[in-house]
């Protein structure tokens, strides 16, 4: 990592909750490895293959789905979070990006080694966020032989949620979100808009919460349902599960 990374991260760090250090911190009992692994078909066929130990089934597309969903909030989280407190990025490049890598295929956090330039302004991250997303999406869908814009739509997702994920841990995210339609709309991608709802709490008071665009195809693994989020469940079951799942 380099000085200026380093202490772009600290900054970050230092503005936002403990709680949510994780995802951005290196854990010393994870491998980190390169992020551009993702364009290598053998290496991407190989965490396909060992996620099917997880969710006990062989299918590629639900295989990928799943395994993109929960990759592509980790991928972005070090420039989206250093973006939102700081107002200047971590890259996002991928040859920029180290994976905190399980043997298992499960990854618990990224990290950023550069600073990206010119990131005081929104452009030029959207930019870097389209060309690091393409080329995993694009490497994703081939592995599995699947269409990209279901990737897309998760890839939007994603950035809603970390979005809102780095305003809560910096106590503003009303002003976080507030970036999630114009970082989509400069990336120019094949992206539907972001969007956001709020859902009354058990105390009365409403909480904000991402609007999902994008299915991760949980309950096409064996004994598993629909997450308490998904958009395909009734609006009204959907918003019963998320109210109950909201803190205190």
């Amino acid at each position: 990592m380099s000085t200026r990374a380093n202490q772009l991260l600290t900054r970050t760090l230092d503005e936002m909750d403990p709680n949510e250090h994780a995802r951005l911190l290196p854990d010393e009992n994870r491998g980190r490895i390169p992020a551009s692994l993702v364009e290598d078909p053998d290496w991407m066929a190989e965490q396909l293959r060992l996620r099917g130990r997880i969710w006990h089934t062989d299918d590629a597309r639900v295989l990928a789905t799943l395994w993109w969903f929960s990759t592509s909030s980790r991928l972005i989280a070090p420039s989206i979070a250093s973006y939102v407190v700081t107002g200047e990025a971590l890259s996002p490049r991928l040859d920029d990006l180290r994976l905190h890598w399980q043997p298992d295929s499960r990854l618990s956090g990224i990290t950023s080694v550069n600073v990206l330039s010119g990131s005081d302004r929104l452009e030029p991250l959207a930019e870097e966020l389209r060309r690091t997303l393409e080329r995993s999406i694009a490497s994703v869908a081939a592995t599995a032989g699947i269409r990209q814009r279901p990737l897309w739509a998760i890839a939007t997702d994603a950035i809603a949620g970390c979005l809102l994920w780095a305003g809560r841990a910096r106590g503003a995210p009303e002003r976080a979100t507030a970036l999630a339609e114009p970082l989509v709309a400069a990336m120019n991608a094949p992206m539907p808009a972001p969007r956001y709802t709020e859902i009354d709490s058990r105390e009365n008071a409403s909480r904000l919460f991402t609007k999902r665009t994008s299915c991760c195809l949980l309950y096409r693994a064996p004994g598993e349902d629909k997450c308490s989020s998904c958009p395909g469940r009734p609006p009204e079951r959907r918003h019963a599960l998320l109210r109950e799942n909201t803190p205190h």
